[in-house]
């Protein structure tokens, strides 16, 4: 009885193994803002035009209550299961069946999406600037981005959460470095009008053109919820998932 009271405790979720600081990194990292600024939210830019800052305050607005109302789900459920069994629990078993499942099956279609970015992106890049490197490497830099996620779920909780906020850091950093040189080298052509409606586009006049960006900004901020799953991982999960979804989403709004 004792060595399987052991085994169970050596195999299970380790307790109270990261803080505050990782699991809002978690988020963040979910959130992928690199990849928001460099996609989603341009495409908003189709109906806001120079407005597209407001539609991204908008998006903002509207992920902070989604925020705040998974936060408190987490202060009262705080469990791996996250939004499959604030479903199971608020609503219904089944519908909590569902929501799990449909989150798997979600989950397996992201990681080839950016281990595949990852190989082209890299080979491009390197192609680009060294001419004597061959452009057909990309799978080298795909499977070795597998097995440096592979070693860090291998080695727990802890050192894949060091390395994302890590990567997190060195991510926000980049951009936040080029943010505030284009700031700078647009000088006196800076205004806050960028946050009224003046600047969208012909066809969606006015506050529609601004909804409309929002639409595809709002993409920038999902994933905010990641941290939600690791409360059973977390210190004082009750206080810090909540503290986490939110201040993730506020910062990642702010860059």
């Amino acid at each position: 009885m004792t060595a399987m009271a052991r085994t169970e405790t050596t195999t299970g979720l380790r307790r109270n193994a990261i803080g505050l600081r990782e699991v809002t990194f978690q988020s963040i990292t979910d959130m992928a803002p690199g990849a928001a600024i460099a996609a989603s939210i341009p495409a908003g830019v189709a109906f806001a035009g120079g407005s597209l800052p407001l539609s991204v305050v908008f998006a903002l607005i509207a992920c902070l209550f989604c925020a705040w109302s998974i936060g408190q789900l987490a202060r009262e459920m705080p469990a791996a299961g996250s939004l499959a069994t604030y479903a199971a629990r608020g609503i219904h078993p089944s519908v909590g069946f569902l929501v799990a499942w449909a989150y798997v099956l979600c989950g397996w279609l992201i990681p080839p999406l950016v281990l595949l970015q990852l190989g082209f992106t890299t080979d491009g890049t390197l192609h680009s600037e060294f001419h004597g490197y061959t452009a057909n490497l990309w799978w080298v830099w795909s499977i070795l981005g597998a097995l440096i996620v592979l070693a860090a779920g291998y080695y727990g909780i802890r050192t894949s959460a060091r390395l994302g906020t890590i990567l997190g850091v060195f991510e926000i950093g980049v951009f936040l470095v080029l943010a505030i040189f284009l700031v700078v080298h647009a000088g006196s052509n800076n205004t806050l009008s960028v946050f009224t409606t003046k600047y969208t586009t012909p066809g969606f006049h006015g506050i529609s053109g601004v909804i409309a960006g929002s639409v595809f900004t709002i993409l920038a901020f999902g994933g905010f919820e990641g941290a939600a799953p690791l409360a059973e991982e977390t210190r004082d999960p009750r206080r810090n998932i909540q503290r986490a979804v939110l201040l993730s989403t506020l910062l990642i709004g702010a860059l």
